[in-house]
């Protein structure tokens, strides 16, 4: 491969490993509004990753704790 060929795969490779650490930021955001919705969770235990494996997927892991979960015939009657 050549030189020209290489640094333009190298920039895509930064270009798009930035793009998805922003995406990742906004999910994880996203998801705890969601998930405080049904459980008790700190915002500092949820992990959220995003690769991108060789045949161009994107596998996405989500971590969460939580010590309850909120009772569901309350979240129901609220609505």
């Amino acid at each position: 491969m050549d030189i020209v060929k290489s640094e333009e795969r190298l920039r895509s490779v930064l270009v798009n490993d930035k793009q998805i650490s922003n995406i990742e930021n906004v999910l994880k955001s996203d998801l705890i509004c969601v998930m405080q919705n049904y459980m008790d969770i700190i915002s500092a235990d949820v992990c959220l990753n995003i690769e991108t494996t060789r045949d161009g997927w994107h596998e996405i892991r989500i971590f969460a704790r939580s010590k309850r979960m909120k009772n569901l015939s309350v979240l129901i009657s609220e609505n």
